[in-house]
């Protein structure tokens, strides 16, 4: 069954497996996914690279970077205070800044990691160590500026992962923070 506008079972097989090929190749959807109420690995991956987004965006000061990371509804909570719109966020990431200029840091630079992702319904809880490096060069001084962790609430907004809740505390061992309220309950 070889023969011109025949088709043959091998050429169905074939033609099968191009198509899948082309399928596992192709670009993963936009819209993060779900299975049975655990975050796929892209999921997981997409988050992850806003934390990676919010660093890099931080440490260089690139305010239209930062506010990209949050939801036009978002909250941050520091010490105490929220923070409620992208207006309210933008003054707290200056006054950040600001301490860093007023401190003679050259250098801020931070880290996330040892993440453990909380599916919520359509959100993710993450909480994360936050560690924050300093460096002074007229001090000749470089060390660790400060130990914590993150609480965040991510949500996926056009096709992207951002921060919808977001909150950092000062490292606490009486408790892992996924047993305390979360930072913006009650605010």
């Amino acid at each position: 069954m070889s023969g011109a506008g025949k088709v043959s079972r091998r050429g169905l097989a074939l033609a099968g497996l191009g198509a899948a090929a082309t399928a596992a190749l192709a670009p993963a959807a936009a819209k993060p996914r779900r299975s049975k109420g655990r975050l796929t690995l892209e999921d997981r991956a997409g988050i992850e690279d806003l934390f990676t987004r919010y660093l890099w965006a931080y440490d260089c000061s690139d305010e239209d970077e930062f506010l990209a990371l949050f939801t036009v509804d978002a909250l941050v909570v520091g010490k105490g205070n929220a923070y409620r719109d992208k207006a309210a966020i933008l003054g707290w990431f200056r006054t950040l800044i600001a301490l860093r200029e007023r401190e003679g840091d050259d250098i801020w630079m931070h880290e996330a990691g040892q993440f453990r992702f909380i599916p919520t319904g359509q959100s993710c809880v993450v909480h994360a160590y936050a560690t924050h490096f300093n460096a002074n060069s007229a001090k000749a001084s470089r060390g660790v500026r400060s130990l914590g962790y993150f609480t965040c609430e991510c949500v996926p907004d056009g096709g992207e992962w951002k921060f919808r809740r977001f909150s950092i505390s000062t490292w606490d061992r009486t408790m892992v923070p996924w047993k305390k309220p979360l930072p913006w309950a009650g605010v």
